[in-house]
Parts: C-alpha cells; sequence; structure tokens
C-alpha cells in the first residue's frame, strides 16, 4: 500500500493535473435529446388541442384540412415560442455530442478497416453534416412559414436531406470502427439503419400526399401528409437518442481538472531517490 500511494504521488506530480469532479455524461447528452421531444410533443397536442382554429385559418385552395403541418404549428405564438426555447437550448449538447463522436471515430477507427479512404471521408461527413444539420434547424424555427414562406420551406426540406446525410455517414462510421462492439454497439447499429431507412422511405410517401392535395385536391391527402411529417420529425429525434443512449453511456467520461505548474526536476530526483529507499 505504500508504494502504491507514493507512486500515486508522483504520477501525479509528473503529470501536472489534479481531477477536480467528474459530469455524468449520459445526464449531459440526455440533456440535448429530451428538449426537442418536449417540444415538439407539446407543440403538436397544444395546437390541436387548444388552437385548432388558428392552425386551420388559412386560405386552404383545395378545402380545409384539420391536421396542419408542423410549420404552421410553431408559427403560433406560445408553440413557436416553447419550440424556439428548447431547440436553441439543445444546440450546444448536439455540439457537444458531435465533437465527441468526431473525436472518438478517429480513435476508435478498427485496425482491420481495409477502406481506410472510405471511412475517413465520412468521418468529415459526419461533422459537416451535423452542423449544417443544426444549422438548418436554427434557421427554420427563426424563420416562420407566414412572414418568409419560401425560405421556411427551403431551411425545412433542405433540413430533411441533410438529416439522412448525416443518418448514413453516421452509420457507416458505426460499422468500422470499435463502436460496432458488444453489447451496445449491434443493438445501435441496427437501430440506426431501421430509422434510416424508414426516414428515406417516407420521403416519397410526404411527396405523393403533398402533390395528392396541392395538384388533385383531396383533403385528405394533407392530414396523412401531416402525419409522414411528425413521424419523420420522431425519427430524426430518436436517431440521437438512439446516439446518445447506445453509443455515450458507459464509453465516455468528461472530467475538470487543475492544471499545475511543473516542478522543479530536483524535487522529482528527491521524490524517486525516497521512493527507491522505501522499496
Amino acid at each position: 500500500m505504500l508504494v502504491e500511494k507514493r507512486f500515486e504521488s508522483v504520477h501525479k506530480k509528473k503529470s501536472g493535473s489534479i481531477e477536480l469532479f467528474q459530469l455524468n455524461t449520459t445526464l449531459l447528452f440526455w440533456v440535448g435529446f429530451v428538449p426537442p421531444l418536449f417540444a415538439a410533443v407539446f407543440a403538436i397536442l397544444t395546437a390541436i388541442t387548444l388552437h385548432q382554429d388558428k392552425i386551420t385559418n388559412y386560405a386552404w385552395i383545395c378545402g380545409r384540412a384539420f391536421l396542419p403541418s408542423l410549420s404552421r404549428i410553431i408559427n403560433l405564438t406560445l408553440e413557436g415560442l416553447v419550440w424556439q426555447l428548447c431547440i436553441f437550448f439543445h444546440i450546444p449538447f448536439r455540439l457537444l455530442e458531435l465533437s465527441v463522436g468526431w473525436v472518438r471515430y478517429g480513435r476508435l477507427e478498427s485496425k482491420n478497416n481495409k477502406r481506410r479512404f472510405w471511412y475517413k471521408m465520412h468521418r468529415h461527413l459526419y461533422l459537416i453534416f451535423g452542423v449544417t444539420e443544426l444549422i438548418l434547424l436554427s434557421g427554420l424555427s427563426a424563420i416562420g412559414e407566414k412572414e418568409h414562406g419560401i425560405w421556411h420551406v427551403c431551411f425545412f426540406y433542405s433540413f430533411g436531406v441533410v438529416a439522412l446525410l448525416f443518418f448514413i455517414s453516421n452509420t457507416v462510421c458505426h460499422s468500422q470502427s470499435l463502436y460496432f462492439l458488444n453489447p451496445y454497439g449491434r443493438i445501435s447499429y441496427h437501430v440506426k439503419i431501421g430509422i434510416s431507412i424508414c426516414y428515406f422511405l417516407s420521403a416519397p410517401a410526404i411527396a405523393t400526399f403533398y402533390a395528392l392535395y396541392w395538384k388533385a385536391c383531396f383533403t385528405w391527402a394533407y392530414e396523412l401528409f401531416a402525419l409522414v411529417e411528425y413521424l419523420d420529425v420522431f425519427m430524426v429525434i430518436f436517431y440521437h437518442g438512439c446516439c446518445v443512449y447506445w453509443d455515450i453511456q458507459h464509453k465516455v467520461v468528461f472530467t475538470v481538472r487543475l492544471n499545475k505548474p511543473a516542478e522543479k526536476n530536483i524535487d522529482e530526483e528527491e521524490t524517486g531517490k525516497e521512493l527507491t529507499t522505501e522499496l
């Protein structure tokens, strides 16, 4: 015991830092996942139950629809305020998640990986698409559909495309790194694959329902369009929740350390001599 304590003391002196405390990693990342989920559920339920007249009081060309799109929901005062507060609150934590993923994908590349260029390309795309997704999310949250309809639509659908590209890059990096190992790696991988496929298949569905309403004037098509849009939003949220739950917990540790100035070599030599004497 004396030797172990003495060795730890020498190691701390040489390292020049003391750990003050550790942050709960899982809790930290869940803080980034829960707010957008709460915002989406709150906005949709509040709009449908309390503000039905406001969200359907539009100049409908092909008849009035009673299930609004999310864009129209977050354009309301209360729903829009809660949505913006939650979305802008969670963005710093998402950036932290991206930075951790970027660093860990660099460190945990599989040694048996025969496509290193492919892996490195997707690792860079993971970061690029991840940051772009957050920029577009901020844009569609801040710019209302009524005031700037064209800009809002551009942000919204660009966000949808970039989110899918992020899913692909993240999943490719996951499959070629040590993230793929058990106990959680393969579960997370298959969940990501499932969400990505469903998200991709929803694109033609949402485009078809949109066209059926605005071109053929089937009123029921707009309700189906809105339902698929809600589903897409929740798939994006749960994809990132999957990354948090299976990829981060028990694998990443955040510590806050106090750096100390390096001590003189004479003190280290004396400590070393003292250690030798005790041995």
